[in-house]
This record gives structure tokens, C-alpha cells and sequence, in this order.
């Protein structure tokens, strides 16, 4: 009888007790809102400020949610600032909203502005640029470090950034514009602790900085190594998200249904339609309760209440 008691008491719990087996090993904490729910979109904080959404237009916060470079950009997404300068649109822009890179005519004193397709955070003193639908790098002066060659490219990360050459493959170059690893993926991320995200016929697997395919490409999802974790998906279904280590080992276990990077100790994690964020133990830290979640960067965390996002302390 008592069994039976235990067993219908089991089945009734609500779904919110039974979320991982660890799920309360460590008492979760609650939530404060630094910034409250109040935009439409929003990023991730770099060097005090984050790129917001408002009234479809995005402008630039710092971490008391004061508006820092106005909200007058109607474009489809604003960069992240870093080393300076954050794309918006088809420029660069200086912390203060101001273009970056201008010159001033000397025969009309016109200032004459640097545009570009596409743009990416600047790294290692260099960012990614598209113009005239090629990719290449320029410099925080804005000049061309290594000329438009590519058909894409993504950001210097270890001295090494990823490029798709003219064949539709993705390999590696220096800081020189050299091929350091030849073009044979088909797709490639940047480097994080050594290994790099790259994509072998169809799945997900990680190289090393000789080329050489560290942890076998078998995953149908993943993301870059942080902590010395990174997420991978193994399977399309419910729930096939978990956490590797360096040696391709479950850290924690494929039990989530989406997965974000690691940032400052904690993980955006979503168990069914709800994001919480976990540890580096895969226990949760703040349950699961927002409609969509960034990682933490700077100490803030965007995350979405509804249709709005704000941004919560660590």
C-alpha cells in the first residue's frame, strides 16, 4: 500500500519538481532585474554597452540602462562594440554614436565616411569586412590589413581566423592573410581553448590548430568550448543537448532541449519551452522561467519576459 501511495505521489508532482535529477542540489537564486523587460531585442554587453532594440530602431545602453548612443539605427541587427567600434548598418561607429574612419576632404573640408556591406567585430586589432562581395580585414585606423579575397570570413580568435575560399570551403588564415589550414570544410568557427567548431559532411566535430580532427565530427548542433565545456547536440528529438569536455566526454548530460555558451560560470539552458541558467555541474542556478536567454557577459544576462527582453545580474 505504501508503494502505491509513493507511486501515485510521483506521477502527480508537478513538472517543475521534476526537472533533472540534480535539478535543486543547489539552491537556486533569485532573479534581479539590473535592466527591466522593456525592448524589443537586445544583445550581449562588450566594453559598458549593449546594442537594444526600441520602436524598431536600435541604439546603445550602459549597465544602468541609460541610452548612451540614441536609438536612430533602422537596420536588421547592431554589432556588439569591441576594441572600440561596433558595426551598425554598413559603417563603424565610435562609443559616442560618432563614424568611425572619416576623412575630410581638403579641397571641399566634406567628410567623406568608410561604408562596407557587412562587418564584424573587431579582434585582435582586426575585424572582418565585406565589400563589393568579398570578405576582408581592416584595422582599428580602418585600412584594408588584408585585402577582400574571400567569399566569407569570421573574426581572429588564437591568431587564427576562419575564411570560405572561392570553392565554397572553409579553412584558416594568419594574421598575415596566409592559409595556416587548407579549405575543407564545410562550414568553420572560430577558436576557443585550442579547438575550433568546424563541419565534416554534414555533422559537427572541433580541430585543432594543425587541422587535425580533435573530437570526430558526429554532432548535429554545437557551439564553441568555455570553461572547458561546450555544447553539443546528439540527436533531433526532445531533448538532445548536453555539455562535452575537451576529451568529447558528457559533463553533463544530454537532457536539455537548447543549449547557450558558457559566460562567467553560468549557462542560459532550456528545459521544455522555459530558460533558466545552470553551472558548471549542470545544476540550475536560476530555473527555468524566461522565453528566451543570452549568456552572461560583464554581469548581465539578456533575457525575454514575453515579448520584451532586460537584463538580469549575476
Amino acid at each position: 500500500m505504501k508503494k502505491f501511495i509513493f507511486l501515485v505521489f510521483f506521477f502527480l508532482l508537478p513538472a517543475s519538481c521534476l526537472l533533472t535529477p540534480t535539478s535543486f542540489a543547489a539552491i537556486t537564486r533569485p532573479v534581479f532585474f539590473a535592466i527591466e523587460p522593456q525592448y524589443q531585442a537586445a544583445r550581449d554587453f562588450h566594453e559598458g554597452l549593449a546594442a537594444v532594440k526600441q520602436d524598431d530602431r536600435w541604439g546603445y545602453i550602459d549597465y544602468l540602462g541609460r541610452v548612451a548612443v540614441p536609438f536612430v539605427h533602422r537596420v536588421p541587427e547592431a554589432g556588439d562594440f569591441s576594441e572600440g567600434f561596433a558595426f551598425v548598418g554598413d559603417h563603424y561607429i565610435d562609443t559616442t554614436g560618432t563614424p568611425a574612419f572619416t576623412l575630410i576632404d581638403e579641397d571641399t573640408d566634406e567628410r567623406i565616411e568608410k561604408f562596407f556591406t557587412n562587418g564584424l567585430p573587431f579582434s585582435q586589432g582586426l575585424a572582418a569586412v565585406q565589400s563589393g562581395g568579398q570578405w576582408g580585414f581592416i584595422d582599428l585606423a580602418g585600412n584594408y590589413v588584408i585585402v577582400p579575397m574571400f567569399m566569407r570570413a569570421g573574426s581572429f580568435s588564437e591568431n587564427l581566423a576562419p575564411v570560405m575560399a572561392k570553392d565554397g570551403l572553409w579553412g584558416y588564415i594568419d594574421m598575415r592573410g596566409i592559409y595556416v589550414i587548407e579549405p575543407k570544410f564545410l562550414r568553420a568557427g572560430e577558436f576557443h581553448e585550442g579547438l575550433a567548431l568546424v563541419n565534416i559532411k554534414g555533422r559537427w566535430g572541433y580541430i585543432n590548430k594543425e587541422g587535425k580532427v580533435a573530437i570526430k565530427a558526429s554532432y548535429y548542433e554545437a557551439g564553441f568550448f568555455n570553461f572547458g565545456l561546450a555544447p553539443v547536440r546528439t540527436r533531433r528529438s526532445y531533448r538532445g543537448w548536453g555539455f562535452i569536455s575537451h576529451k568529447n566526454k558528457f559533463a553533463i548530460p544530454r537532457w536539455f532541449n537548447n543549449l547557450g555558451n558558457f559566460g562567467e560560470g553560468l549557462a542560459p539552458a532550456a528545459a521544455d519551452t522555459r530558460w533558466g541558467f545552470i553551472n558548471v555541474r549542470g545544476d540550475w542556478e536560476i530555473t527555468p522561467q524566461f522565453e528566451d536567454a543570452r549568456s552572461f557577459s560583464e554581469g548581465l544576462a539578456a533575457v525575454r519576459v514575453e515579448n520584451s527582453w532586460g537584463f538580469i545580474r549575476q
